[in-house]
């Protein structure tokens, strides 16, 4: 089939003014705290018949991109607003790349805040709201309560990412909410699961498998046999199958954890709590609370267990190949996970077709305990008195009230 792309600007198709002038289309479709965005790569050369140059993009434009196969399947990806031009030569070309629309101004703006005993449900709805959002956070996370925490110059992206990263977390502006769910969750932001994506080695342009232990937890333990921490590996050559539990029983029997410390305050003592077996790596930061050192060691393992292995690969364009989704590896050698999280993918539309490129992490199940949902743990710390909502504090700024 052949590839095509449609590119509308505030509403209005624009395909016919550049289909002689555009070089490429890029989209990237993002799972982390960053935004998607687009760029577009036209040819910048004077018009032969009359020596009339391309219209520049206009910072601010909407873009839609709309990229598939004529008379197959297609998607829309966007809007995304302008905010970069770039010109430049040899050769002549204009360069210009945009971030999701969905990236309010006022959401980047820098500003100064306290938040005092308050549930992380509350203050995302606080952030949703000044920034016209409706907040959509997983119920879990939503009951977490925040002791105090300050937002100091800091913008409400900036400190949305940096709150919801404490509970391994991520929070991200979607079709006009504010969502904020576990990484690794498998969800779009309606809460609705993504299908996963099946890739075999024979449909890959090229792809690279990587593992390192430089950050793993405790032991290196490799992804085979115990101690692999992999949900699932390519198993016996020639099998094709593996097993999910067998991967939960080996990791359940690999050395290695996180250890956080807080101060009891009342006892005036120095109080470990683990997140794996021992031998512990330690976090240097002494934390406040029991709630707020187990959010750290189980999100510091679950970084760990995600990020021991990685995944890329380029296939032909795939428009059903989203971010978040689970990807599933079919035909390739054994000792390579199977099961993967998509983390980033690239779709490229240029002179030499339509590709897709995946970049992807490990991944980690919580049912075989290679992962931890982070508001579970902390739900089962024993808070004190301080950790609790404040009924009777004043419904005022922390910062003003110091003032």
């Amino acid at each position: 089939m052949r590839p095509i792309v449609r590119i509308f600007a505030g509403g209005n198709e624009i395909t016919g003014a550049l289909h002689d002038r555009l070089l490429s289309v890029e989209v990237i479709d993002s799972a982390e705290d960053k935004s998607d965005g687009v760029s577009l790569v036209i040819d910048d050369r004077s018009r032969i018949s009359d020596g009339a140059f391309v219209a520049i993009p206009v910072i601010n434009t909407e873009l839609t991109v709309i990229l598939g196969y004529a008379g197959g399947a297609s998607a829309s990806f966007g809007p995304y607003l302008i905010d970069n031009v770039s010109i430049s030569s040899p050769p002549r070309e204009i360069s210009a790349s945009g971030k999701s629309a969905a990236m309010a101004k006022a959401y980047r703006t820098p500003r100064t805040e306290s938040y005092h005993q308050e549930t992380l449900g509350a203050i995302i709805g606080k952030i949703a709201s000044r920034n016209g959002y409706t907040p959509a956070i997983d119920a879990g996370l939503s009951a977490i309560v925040i002791r105090h925490e300050d937002q100091n110059g800091e913008s409400d992206m900036a400190f949305a990412s940096r709150l919801a990263a404490k509970y391994d977390a991520v929070a991200r502006p979607v079709g006009g909410r504010l969502v904020v769910v576990q990484r690794g969750a498998g969800t779009s932001a309606s809460g609705a699961t993504i299908p996963s994506v099946t890739v075999a080695e024979t449909a890959c342009a090229s792809w690279t498998f990587n593992y390192s232990a430089r950050d793993e937890a405790g032991k290196a333990g490799g992804l085979d046999g115990a101690g692999s921490g992999a949900s699932a590996t390519a198993g016996a050559a020639g099998s094709g199958t593996s097993g999910a539990g067998a991967a939960g029983a080996a990791d359940s029997a690999t050395p290695g954890g996180v250890r956080a410390f807080y101060i009891d305050r009342r006892e005036g003592e120095r109080i470990a709590v683990t997140a794996g077996s021992a031998p512990y790596h330690d976090i240097r930061y002494t934390f406040r609370n029991a709630a707020e050192a187990q959010a750290a060691a189980d999100s510091y393992r679950n970084r760990s267990q995600r990020g021991k292995a990685s995944f890329r690969c380029q296939i032909g364009g795939r428009v059903d190949v989203q971010a978040e989704a689970m990807l599933l590896l079919v035909g390739f050698r054994p000792y390579m996970p199977t099961i993967w999280r998509i983390k980033q993918v690239r779709h490229v539309f240029d002179a030499g077709g339509y590709v897709t490129e995946i970049d992807a992490e490990v991944f980690a199940a919580e049912e075989s305990g290679e992962q931890k949902k982070v508001s579970e743990s902390v739900k089962e710390t024993a808070p004190i008195e301080d950790d609790l909502i404040d009924k009777t504090a004043p419904d005022k700024n922390v910062a003003d009230s110091a003032t």
